[in-house]
């Protein structure tokens, strides 16, 4: 079945085209990377395709149509986006960014606190668990990551999204985050990941977009 299915999708910022015309399937249980120079609109497709921007263009989602610009539908429909750069509350503890991934469906703190997402994502990251009452904004780069990952998985997302998830880190800590990835694909999420270097994404991925001067298709 398709989880995700893109045609003819454009999206502009101004008078600036970032995406022209991506056209790209990805099936249920895929691990799909999206690859290219920066700059080429990489992060611009997940942005459409998740509804953080309005774009032109066809986007399905486990065969319903996605309503542009509404990042809601697009979660309600089980499609999660785990941003560039993180993007947390740090001023809120580390469990308070990952709780928010689960008020996403439960709509309540209390519920979210106590569900069993919330604690999947945090045994993904064993060693975040010492740091989960320290501000995300305290915490390194690679922790940041950690929760980042952790709050999209704790969405109970059917399809999770994630930009750029070694930017700025050291091997070892990619490699761990790659590691926690390759966990959540084998439980059954598709993953889709946008790398600029397809080296570390293409040892976990089955499929690739290559996406050049805003186009996209598969590789």
């Amino acid at each position: 079945m398709s989880a995700l299915a893109v045609t003819g999708m454009s999206v502009a910022y101004g008078n600036v085209v970032a995406v022209h015309d991506a056209t790209f399937t990805v099936t249920e249980g895929d691990a799909c990377a999206i690859t290219g120079p920066n700059g080429n609109g990489k992060s611009s497709i997940l942005m459409g395709v998740t509804g953080m921007v309005r774009r032109r263009g066809e986007v399905s989602i486990f065969g319903a149509p996605a309503r542009n610009g509404d990042v809601k539908w697009a979660a309600r429909h089980g499609l999660t986006l785990v941003p560039e750069r993180r993007q947390l509350y740090p001023e809120l503890a580390a469990a308070d960014n990952i709780i928010l991934g689960c008020y996403t469906w439960t709509k309540s703190i209390g519920k979210a606190r106590r569900s069993d997402a919330y604690g999947r994502a945090v045994d993904l990251f064993p060693e975040l668990k010492p740091h989960l009452k320290q501000a995300a904004g305290t915490l390194s780069g690679g922790e940041q990551q950690m929760v980042a990952i952790a709050r999209g998985l704790a969405a109970n997302p059917k399809i999770l999204a994630v930009d750029e998830p070694c930017l700025g880190l050291a091997e070892a800590v990619a490699k761990r985050v790659y590691d926690a990835l390759a966990q959540i694909h084998a439980a059954g999420t598709t993953l889709i990941i946008v790398e600029e270097a397809p080296r570390r994404a293409l040892t976990l991925c089955n499929r690739r977009v290559e996406v050049r001067n805003g186009m996209a298709g598969a590789a």
